[in-house]
């Protein structure tokens, strides 16, 4: 059977997002890019982080394989590159592009472990020593983001728990300097239903009140 024409699997899960909460989160962010006056956003989507940093008064380029989210970025007025990001990447070290920060939100999930350690080395290469990458991706921690939230993406490929992802990072040469459950995305919930999410967790052993996104800071070899 052939899939529908026209239909975007990589754009499907957005009806998941909550566009005002996703750019508070991503707000929080820039606390890891003080100082940085030019940042690169890999997996930039609709360019929501590129709106924040261009706010900030920070330079900054977008990357996405999605021709839809790219042309959504140009209509914001974004610098943004079209195409796969490892082909980009070589490109722009090649031309000599160098970054002080960059973000890879929600991109590792998508892939297997060999091209996430072929990506982490990629941006690598064109940060300044001492440059920083932020990584965020589902928290698996949290039973329901590992049992439902994860798999209302259909493109996502696995789960990487924050121990793993700083192993891989390690091993493309970088220097994982953070490591948390991003504090901003825990569920929202009422009062009650947090607390009997709470309670379930304390019973079972397994948690459901886990933020939703787990973080992992990287600094670029000085």
């Amino acid at each position: 059977m052939r899939p529908h024409d026209g239909v975007d699997l990589a754009r499907v899960g957005d009806a998941f997002v909550d566009d005002a909460r996703d750019r508070t989160v991503k707000r929080g962010y820039l606390r890891h890019l003080v100082g940085a006056s030019r940042v690169l956003d890999v997996g930039c989507g609709a360019g929501r982080f590129l709106d924040i940093l261009k706010a900030a008064g920070i330079d900054c380029l977008g990357i996405d394989q999605s021709q839809a989210a790219c042309a959504q970025c140009a209509r914001l007025e974004h610098r943004v590159l079209h195409g796969d990001a490892l082909v980009l990447l070589r490109r722009l070290h090649e031309e000599r592009e160098r970054f002080e920060g960059a973000l890879l939100a929600h991109v590792v999930e998508h892939l297997p472990a060999a091209s996430v350690l072929e990506l982490f080395a990629a941006i690598g290469r064109v940060l300044t020593p001492g440059g920083k990458l932020v990584v965020v991706t589902p928290n698996v921690r949290n039973l329901i983001v590992l049992q439902e939230v994860f798999w209302l993406d259909p493109t996502h490929v696995r789960p990487y728990p924050r121990a793993l992802l700083a192993q891989i990072g390690m091993a493309a040469g970088l220097h994982a300097v953070a490591s948390y459950d991003d504090p901003a995305t825990v569920p929202v919930r009422s009062p009650l239903r947090r607390a009997i999410a709470s309670l379930r967790s304390v019973l079972s052993g397994a948690d459901r009140s886990a933020p939703m996104d787990a973080v992992v800071v990287f600094t670029a070899p000085a």
